[in-house]
């Protein structure tokens, strides 16, 4: 979706004249505009950017207005996009057809300065909101398939080893009491990085969280979040291997920062074998300050790779030791890094292991 204080329109009429005006009116409010003279050269200029309103002319040669709009709708990318016709013809006849292939509205030419810039707003305005009802039903499906399974399942498995604590018989020092500790433990940790996720990125999409953007060393927030993951890894016999360059300053906000750092750093833990070695590295690169953490784990595809850089995409798998994730992790990490004006590379081969860097501006510069 466009930044709604910078939207983008695609003005389409094979009348350059007609352009022309069109332009100047709407460049003068603000607004980015595109320009196409044919119904195909619409078609390929939303193969470059997708607007957030199409205006449309419905006289054009080879391909008409109407045409163009029906190839438009065809297309489930660019099903959403408000269309608005501009005609000289006011028949009932075409003003259905227009309807029909999936218009939402017409200004009539030649029309008045003041109507278009009204139409044009409302419309922009509308798809906007629309655009946000629909991003808060996903966030709503989301969040209630994760209360459905992946909330549910881990205390599912905490009261069952509780109740086999409560009904038999074990003694404290048996092998079997250690193991049923042991799953009691993981599903434990299990189910608290899920909650804190969950509630770091109900409270993003929400608009809650309020950054507070401060010159910080990186250093700090990589030892701050290794003290506190230092015992999940212990639980796995791993070995956290810092290596840290002096003075990493950034500007950052530290809590989506740490909340990053953690997450990373809860992956390598989670995808690595027994007794593995986890390598975190702060470094400084082309002008901004690069953290790396490297592990010795399972790795990645490079479809999978792909698909974690995909917008509003989510994967997950199981750890080595069956460990769950939702796939929040890797979105909390990609908006965070975003927020933080950072950069996020992921280099990793199935069974050879991966090292995910985040890049941050050095603020002494």
């Amino acid at each position: 979706m466009q930044n709604p204080k910078e939207p983008n329109i695609l003005i389409v009429d094979d009348n350059l004249f007609n352009l022309k005006v069109t332009t100047s009116i709407l460049k003068d409010e603000g607004y980015k505009i595109g320009l196409a003279q044919s119904g195909i050269d619409a078609l390929k200029q939303l193969e470059i950017q997708i607007p957030d309103l199409i205006l449309l002319d419905i006289m054009m040669p080879e391909m008409d207005g109407i045409e163009t709009c029906r190839r438009i709708k065809a297309q489930s990318k660019w099903r959403e996009i408000p269309i608005v016709f501009l005609t000289a013809r006011t028949q009932t006849d075409d003003l259905v057809k227009a309807f029909k292939a999936g218009g939402i509205d017409y200004i009539t030419k030649p029309f008045q300065h003041e109507e278009l810039i009204a139409r044009v707003k409302t419309h922009i305005e509308l798809y906007h909101s629309k655009m946000k009802i629909n991003e808060m039903i996903q966030t709503r499906d989301k969040l209630y398939s994760i209360i459905a399974h992946d909330i549910k399942a881990p205390f599912h498995n905490i009261k069952f080893t509780i109740s086999a604590l409560k009904d038999n018989y074990i003694k404290p020092d048996s092998r079997e009491f250690r193991e049923i500790i042991d799953h009691l433990d993981k599903s434990t940790n299990d189910t608290y990085d899920l909650l804190d996720n969950l509630l770091t990125w109900t409270r993003y999409q929400g608009g809650i969280i309020k950054l507070d953007h401060n010159e910080t060393d990186l250093n700090i927030l990589v030892l701050e979040t290794v003290q506190v993951l230092k015992p999940v890894a212990e639980n796995k016999s791993i070995i956290i291997d810092l290596n840290l360059l002096d003075n990493c300053y950034v500007h950052v906000d530290e809590a989506t920062t740490k909340t990053v750092i953690r997450n990373l750093l809860s992956n390598a833990i989670k995808f690595s074998p027994e007794k593995g070695i986890i390598r975190v590295i702060t470094r400084k690169q082309n002008g901004s300050y690069v953290i790396s953490v490297i592990d010795q784990g399972i790795g990645m595809s490079e479809e999978v790779i792909q698909k974690i850089f995909v917008q509003n995409e989510s994967y997950t798998s199981n750890g080595t030791n069956q460990e769950k994730g939702t796939g929040l992790g890797f979105q909390l990490i990609k908006d965070f890094i975003k927020l933080n004006n950072g950069s996020l590379k992921i280099d990793s081969r199935p069974k050879q292991g991966t090292a995910i860097s985040v890049s941050y501006p050095n603020t002494l510069n």
